[in-house]
């Protein structure tokens, strides 16, 4: 490198030093070279106009040029167009005179393009200020992070879609519940009037057993409207206190209470009831919610108890870690669980038509347990009775 001629070019008429933040380098042999020569990396070391006088076998082999070629460039001729727009000189730039790294894109001989971050150093070799300029092909990184770039916006997309389609979502969820409660209850007073003049009807004043047979299906009918337009109303006005604060509740209490809500119910079935709450007596959970799940679950244990043995009920509580369950078990009629396992849980669904009821106890209590994160499961055989599995709260399940 013909240092001396490099530097005989330069016109340094300041007083100042402006090489006062070059490292000095001395060269008494020639391992510098060596490493210079041999680096993996391209590197190229130009002077202060930019002329590249020196670069080693991986930039030569990185940009194609031959040796002789590359030297007669300056390093802003291997710029791409778009960095040539903001590349000037080095020594006017007061931020290139710090070892940063900024990121460069470059152009091969071949026209092709690469990524590459660049790390100017600054030396003054033999009283000649140089810039050592190390490259690192960055292209298949760049490549990678576009592409991770596209799949985040992609998928930012695809939440903001699911998020707008929740919220559309819900907003009819919300129609549909206010248009259901208008409905509920604007049909309440016409029902209940109708239910009232059917039963002021004189059946004596009907003549043939065609219009009294007639007659009693009318009014089967409007009783069954009735029984649904108020049970309707209840599970409306009943998720409306689904947001209710949590107290701390001791189960034994509050099945004491549920107890003395049906006494006739438990007076006409006669039933055994074994309650061990031994293993979790307590929980966090709004108290309506919890006498809600009892109360319903132990009326369902009831109404299909089985005519052919005594009704025995198991209440129980047990606990897994953090996780609190109330399991109830019974010996009644049961049913097919795995064909009709889901289908009990819905709004006036019945399984068993020979007890009276609209079919709304289940669904309010499956409504009351996934608002509190919990979960409701059932295993059942026809005949061999039920077992109500509530994961009351929110914590990670277990089985058990």
């Amino acid at each position: 490198m013909d240092f001396n001629k490099e530097m005989n070019e330069k016109d340094n008429s300041d007083n100042t030093n402006p090489f006062e933040e070059f490292l000095q380098v001395k060269i008494t042999n020639d391992i510098y070279k060596q490493v210079f020569k041999y680096s993996i990396f391209p590197k190229i070391i130009h002077n202060m106009d930019m002329r590249i006088i020196e670069a080693n076998d991986s930039a030569i082999k990185e940009f194609g040029y031959p040796k002789s070629e590359l030297l007669r460039k300056k390093l802003i001729d291997l710029h791409y167009k778009v960095d040539q727009e903001s590349s000037t000189r080095i020594g006017e730039n007061k931020e290139q005179k710090k070892n940063l790294t900024v990121e460069k894109k470059f152009r091969r001989k071949d026209g092709s393009v690469f990524v590459a971050d660049v790390t100017p150093c600054m030396y003054i070799i033999e009283d000649i200020p140089v810039i050592h300029v190390h490259i690192q092909n960055i292209t298949e990184r760049k490549q990678g992070e576009d592409k991770m770039k596209k799949l985040n916006n992609a998928l930012e997309a695809e939440i903001s879609k699911a998020e707008l389609n929740a919220e559309q979502i819900e907003t009819k969820n919300r129609e549909l519940e206010e248009f259901a409660f208008v409905a509920a209850h604007d049909l309440k007073a016409p029902v209940t009037n109708l239910n009232v003049l059917i039963e002021m009807i004189n059946t004596h004043s009907i003549y043939g057993d065609k219009d009294i047979e007639l007659f009693y299906k009318l009014k089967n009918n409007i009783e069954q409207v009735y029984k649904k337009v108020f049970a309707l109303n209840d599970v409306i006005n009943f998720k409306t206190t689904l947001n209710e604060k949590k107290e701390h509740l001791e189960f034994k209490k509050i099945f004491k209470e549920v107890k003395q809500s049906i006494p006739d119910r438990l007076k006409s079935t006669n039933a055994n009831i074994d309650v061990d709450f031994s293993e979790c007596s307590e929980i966090e959970y709004p108290p309506l919610h919890l006498k809600s799940i009892l109360q319903n679950l132990l009326s369902n244990s009831m109404k299909f108890k089985s005519p052919d043995r005594l009704l025995k009920i198991e209440v129980k509580t047990r606990k897994r870690n953090e996780s609190v369950y109330l399991l109830i078990k019974d010996n009644g009629l049961g049913f097919d669980a795995e064909k009709h396992g889901e289908k009990v849980f819905g709004l006036f669904k019945r399984l068993h038509t020979h007890e009276e009821g609209v079919g709304v106890g289940l669904c309010i209590v499956k409504s009351i347990v996934e608002t509190h994160g919990g979960k409701i499961e059932v295993k059942s055989r026809p005949n061999e009775g039920a077992l109500f599995t509530i994961h009351l709260n929110n914590e990670k399940m277990y089985k058990i």
